[in-house]
């Protein structure tokens, strides 16, 4: 509660909370609707629908049908010999997917009274009445078996609607309402096919959210008239139901002993099966008619007629595939009616949807606020999984549709705007404590403070470390001396330098006193041979530096040599202060013999001087030219000292030096002489100068 961040991150996570009902609630442009509708095709695609055994046999006017008996549309006379040859086989029920309206415009006998009207050869129209009927020959045909046939919602269509669908009422009204389809007219099929069909059922589907169809129609209405689905006049037959039989509450429909429930607009919700599935129940037309199809395929079988045919068009865009053809959306449908496997609403979604969208945004929000970020990810994530898998399992047991995606959006939007404020005053947390420590601290240290704020006191540890001191020769007659403008504006163009050298080594620069530079390698966190990477840096610093007194200012300042002391060994480390300041440094005694170090370059001429234990850490003798040995000050016993060999020592120069350094303990003046004759042809090394003053 404490934290400054709470109350805007509560406000915002509120904000959002109710924005995301409001979407929910008030489904601004459909966009609701429409993911809950894809919510629920995910859900079926998840789910397998149930099928029941001697389900429907669909048979495909296909490519190779059309390719051989003719292209499409099918002269009627086609379609009675194929409707024929499946009566052989004896099927419970035919169904034919296709208007056939009008009289058949295909046929010859049409043909030729066409051109007999439009040439005025009479003598056309009468051999065109001695031509087979081919609209008569089908009529035939279906008055020998039960055949449904469909017809079209039309708002322009003239025809006179067939006989309606047989509902009866018991003790409620036929569907006078809400109906999903109406339309002014139809587009029926031709007088003389209806009179011999066993029923005519509407073939028209309406696609719903997303121009998806995912409903077929239970009653539409088509000028006066009320009309059943293909799908359910279809199964109407099969059943041997002579009526549908509406409940009371016109809430279901009875077909025989099947019960269909009436979702609003009298329209029932397909669960389609996988297209791959849908080979296992279709057979080729062409088949059929070569007799390649047996008998017990389809005796007491629920037989569709259509086409899969892209020339016939007839596809609609589904939850599993934008173009199926609409006898497959049928045959679905049907299966559907068969198992039962209608995926229904539960009761109350208004109601019911925005309370659990309520109760899950306020979880998430409480948990972004009161929880750290992982941990308030992680409720959110398990809110998620828990919604949808309890919406996944609600399906599966029940049939039941409990919308999976839309109540999940208050937490969504809630949590995230929370979590997006509080990181965001994090992030400026961590900002403050980069500006502040981002010069001074190796990136390690920086990443982990800023991850880590509170461990900004580390506690002490004993550990190697490599301690690196540096200093700038005459500084306190120059500052003396000095414009302080001037002094100030070199010292931070210096310190930036130095500093930047120590961080990109990996070291830590320890505190800035005066004009020294203290810095560590290896501390707090671990850098593999810290040693090393405190001598490159060293060198580089050496570099820059003496770059660095060539500039305008510096010397017109009469900036100094900077000198850098090295030693490693085992030092305690840690915050030291209270809670007002906090200084993490390093104490023990390779600390001050990296002080005492720096020192030694003065007496020596050196940059970098370093002592025994630095050089043995860093393992690479050939590196490093032996200075001597010295009693460090504040010490009793002689220690070895040792620099970098300097950028202009060629491998000669290396021999001789090393040659009369050898030399110095049995025979001094002969190591003299030897460092007289290197000065010839080094003359600016200041080690050799040393050398030749001590020994003389």
């Amino acid at each position: 509660m404490g934290d400054p961040a709470f109350r805007p991150a509560i406000v915002t996570g509120l904000t959002a909370f109710v924005l995301g009902l409001c979407f929910l609630v008030f489904n601004p442009g459909g966009a609701a609707n429409g993911l809950r509708e894809e919510a629920f095709d995910f859900l079926e695609s998840v789910i397998v629908p149930k099928r029941v055994a001697g389900g429907v046999v669909v048979v495909d006017i296909d490519r190779p049908s059309l390719a051989a008996k003719g292209a499409w549309p099918w002269r009627r006379g086609g379609l009675a010999d194929l409707i024929a040859k499946l009566q052989e086989a004896k099927p419970e029920v035919i169904g034919v997917d296709i208007l056939l309206d009008g009289p058949d415009r295909r046929a010859p006998a049409p043909i030729l009274r066409a051109l007999a009207k439009s040439t005025g050869r009479t003598e056309l129209a009468s051999v065109a009445d001695t031509l087979p009927d081919d609209d008569k020959s089908l009529g035939e045909v279906i008055a020998r078996s039960d055949v449904v046939l469909g017809l079209l919602l039309d708002d322009a269509g003239r025809d006179s609607p067939p006989f309606p669908a047989p509902i009866i009422t018991v003790g409620g009204q036929p569907p006078q309402q809400n109906l999903s389809q109406e339309a002014r007219g139809v587009d029926a099929p031709f007088a003389g096919l209806v009179d011999n069909a066993i029923a005519v059922g509407a073939l028209s589907f309406s696609a719903g959210t997303g121009t998806k169809v995912r409903h077929a129609p239970v009653f539409v209405r088509g000028g006066n008239e009320v009309f059943a689905g293909f799908a359910m006049e279809v199964f109407r037959d099969a059943q041997h139901a002579s009526a549908f039989v509406l409940d009371p509450d016109a809430a279901s429909v009875s077909i025989g002993e099947h019960k269909i429930p009436l979702r609003e607009g009298a329209a029932m919700r397909l669960h389609l099966s996988s297209p791959s599935t849908w080979g296992a129940r279709t057979v080729s037309a062409l088949d059929v008619f070569d007799g390649k199809v047996p008998a017990e395929r389809l005796a007491g079988r629920i037989v569709l007629i259509g086409t899969s045919a892209p020339e016939a068009g007839a596809f609609l865009a589904t939850a599993v595939d934008p173009l199926t053809p609409t006898v497959q959306v049928q045959a679905e449908a049907i299966e559907g009616l068969r198992s039962g496997d209608i995926p229904q609403r539960i009761r109350n979604p208004r109601l019911i949807e925005p309370l659990a969208a309520s109760a899950l945004g306020l979880i998430a929000l409480a948990a972004a606020l009161w929880l750290g970020p992982l941990a308030a990810a992680s409720v959110l994530a398990a809110l998620m999984l828990g919604w949808i898998g309890f919406s996944t399992g609600l399906f599966a047991a029940a049939g039941l549709l409990i919308d999976p995606a839309g109540p999940l959006i208050p937490a969504i939007a809630a949590a995230n705007s929370a979590l997006v404020v509080m990181f965001a005053h994090t992030r400026k947390l961590r900002g403050a404590i980069e500006r502040k420590f981002g010069r001074y601290l190796s990136p390690e240290i920086v990443r982990r403070l800023t991850a880590a704020p509170e461990e900004l006191k580390i506690e002490g540890e004993l550990r190697e470390v490599t301690a690196l001191f540096s200093d700038i020769e005459g500084f306190t007659t120059m500052s003396e001396n000095a414009e302080p403008r001037t002094l100030v504006g070199a010292l931070d163009a210096y310190f930036d330098g130095v500093c930047a050298i120590v961080i990109r080594h990996g070291g830590m620069v320890d505190k800035i006193v005066g004009d020294a530079v203290h810095g560590l390698f290896n501390a707090p966190l671990t850098v593999e041979g810290h040693a090393k990477a405190a001598l490159d840096c060293a060198i580089e610093i050496g570099r820059f530096t003496t770059d660095f007194r060539q500039r305008e200012d510096a010397q017109r300042l009469g900036f100094g040599r900077t000198r850098i002391g090295l030693d490693t060994g085992p030092v305690i480390v840690g915050d030291v202060g209270g809670l007002g300041h906090l200084d993490y440094t390093a104490h023990g005694d390779a600390v001050n013999s990296a002080a005492r170090l720096e020192a030694l370059n003065k007496q020596f001429g050196t940059t970098v001087c370093l002592g025994a234990r630095a050089a043995a850490a860093i393992g690479e003798p050939d590196r490093l030219r032996p200075l001597g040995q010295v009693v460090l000050r504040g010490r009793t016993a002689q220690t070895a000292v040792f620099s970098p060999w300097p950028d202009d020592a060629t491998p000669e120069r290396r021999q001789a030096y090393q040659a009369a350094y050898d030399k110095m303990a049995d025979t001094p003046t002969e190591a003299r002489r030897l460092f007289q004759d290197l000065a010839v042809a080094w003359p600016e090394d200041p080690a050799v100068a040393y050398w030749i003053r001590t020994l003389a």
